[in-house]
Parts: C-alpha cells; sequence; structure tokens
C-alpha cells in the first residue's frame, strides 16, 4: 500500500508514522468487515458493533473491499440501498 496519498506535506510527523503503519492493519480490518458481511449485510455503523472496529477504520475499507471486488453496496431497484442513512453493503 503506497502511504503518499494518505498523508500530505503539511500533516505532522505523528500523521506520517500512523500512515505508515497502515498496511499493518488493513488487512486485518478487511478479514473482520468481510466476516461479518459473510453472515448478514450491514452498515458501517452496523458494522462497528460485530467487527469492534470504529466506523472510520469501516469506511476506511470498504472502498478498498469495492475495489478488490470482495464487497459491494446492495441495490434495490437500482439504487443504493439505504438504512438509518448509510448505505448498506454485502459481502460478493
Amino acid at each position: 500500500m503506497q502511504i503518499s496519498h494518505l498523508v500530505r506535506a503539511r500533516d505532522p510527523l505523528s500523521s506520517v508514522l500512523a500512515a505508515e503503519r497502515t498496511p499493518q492493519y488493513a488487512g486485518g480490518h478487511c478479514a473482520r468487515i468481510l466476516a461479518a458481511l459473510r453472515s448478514q449485510t450491514a452498515t458501517a455503523h452496523e458494522l462497528q458493533a460485530t467487527t469492534g472496529l470504529t466506523v472510520v477504520q469501516i469506511d476506511r475499507r470498504l472502498p478498498e473491499l469495492l475495489k478488490a471486488g470482495h464487497a459491494r453496496v446492495v441495490q434495490l431497484a437500482g439504487e443504493d440501498l439505504m438504512r438509518g442513512g448509510a448505505r448498506v453493503w454485502e459481502a460478493v
């Protein structure tokens, strides 16, 4: 994973160091999210309760899972299914 898109030149050193650690956590986060989505469709907020991750952590991983073809937004009549103002996701 390339960290250059995760930080800006003016970000503090702590942000740069956190970005460098991202690959350590991303894989484990994705695995936890996918495990939860394999048993049920869910929003990021609902996934928080079943994965133990924060909504921010989940929101960062869902687009990665989408791009990798492992998860997608549930569609209903050609529209994103929403629950509580958030998109509902499923494992592929």
